[in-house]
């Protein structure tokens, strides 16, 4: 049942040659219904105490950048948004869109924005990033799903960061063709020197600007558009991975736990359409509706206008009904 892609596709009206290069270029994010958990006990949670701490510091730093909002200026806060947005795309559509689904082609200039966003957002390196998205999409909901929600709200949020992983996590994280990222050399730069472009990109870059530019000072640059920002920008991701794995409906397929969250929709930039993008991971809208309430679809529309992206794959509309009417919950709606 969770795997139903070949039916769909053909049924919409795919040709076989077209259905297998599909999945020959999707074939680390298809669910793998074969994956069977262990008997016996779960192995024990090993907590990451560093990883407690640093997530702890990092939030009351985030809730002190509250107390000191009053004394920014304007300039700050619309750098601060600035800064977020960037963050954003290079979860959405860099680490998200592109290199773990491959759901499109970005030109060098691009991919190398894309890393440079991706390092200011600070949720891993690309390689590491996508190697674990595919193993989540393919296992999902499962002990080897990294962020399992079926182990709750909060494990599936934050609390996956501060255990160890599972060990069904490793093993099929090492057994996936992770071929395309290694042969990327924009991706291999970037995790070759992550620790350098986190502390440039996440912590100075914001940082600095406002106070060379416009005269804020450091205090108030380092706690908003510095660990506010970051703060957010986490958490904003990682209810893609709780919120969007537990509330919401399930127009396309009733049998998987991601859902349609609106709440996410805006705060993920347009990364809540979840029961779609698990039903259909190689769109590079993520979304049946294209770039409505999806601003990483309307930059992606809009790098594809530049000539800088380009093979933005789509599903049909007839595959999209076909698959509603067997598998969703009846809460589809058209527009």
């Amino acid at each position: 049942m969770r795997n139903e892609r070949t039916r769909d596709e053909l049924a919409g009206g795919m040709t076989v040659g077209e259905q297998q290069r599909s999945d020959a270029a999707a074939v680390g994010d298809v669910f793998d219904d074969t994956y069977k958990e262990k008997d016996g006990p779960k192995p024990p949670m090993r907590i990451v105490w560093r990883n407690v701490v640093l997530m702890s510091l990092l939030h009351v730093g985030a809730l002190y950048g509250l107390v000191v909002v009053p004394y920014a200026s304007l300039s700050t806060w619309i750098w601060t948004a600035v800064c977020f947005f960037i963050s954003a795309l290079g979860v959405t559509a860099g680490a998200h869109r592109l290199w773990s689904h491959r759901s499109y082609k970005a030109s060098v200039p691009l991919r190398i924005f894309l890393a440079v966003a991706n390092s200011m957002a600070f949720q891993n390196d690309i390689y590491e990033w996508a190697r674990d998205h595919r193993v989540h999409h393919k296992y999902s909901e499962t002990d080897a799903d990294p962020h399992n929600a079926s182990r709750g709200f909060f494990f599936a949020h934050i609390g996956w960061l501060l255990v160890r992983k599972h060990p069904d996590v490793i093993e099929k994280g090492r057994k996936l063709d992770l071929s395309d990222l290694k042969a990327d050399p924009v991706v291999m730069f970037q995790r070759r020197h992550y620790k350098l472009s986190i502390v440039l990109m996440c912590f100075v870059l914001p940082t600095f600007v406002p106070w060379f530019l416009w005269g804020e000072s450091l205090w108030v640059s380092y706690f908003i558009p510095g660990l506010l920002r970051y703060t957010i920008v986490l958490n904003a991701t990682w209810l893609v991975n709780s919120a969007a794995h537990m509330w919401g409906m399930r127009p396309y397929d009733k049998s998987i736990n991601p859902r349609e969250n609106k709440f996410v929709v805006f705060s993920a930039v347009g990364e809540g359409f979840h029961n779609y993008h698990h039903t259909f991971p190689y769109d590079y809208a993520a979304s049946e509706f294209g770039c409505s309430l999806n601003l990483t679809t309307l930059f992606i529309d809009l790098m594809s206008c530049l000539g800088l992206a380009k093979d933005c794959k789509r599903v049909s509309a007839e595959m999209v009904a076909a698959r509603v009417k067997r598998t969703g919950d009846g809460s589809h709606k058209s527009g």
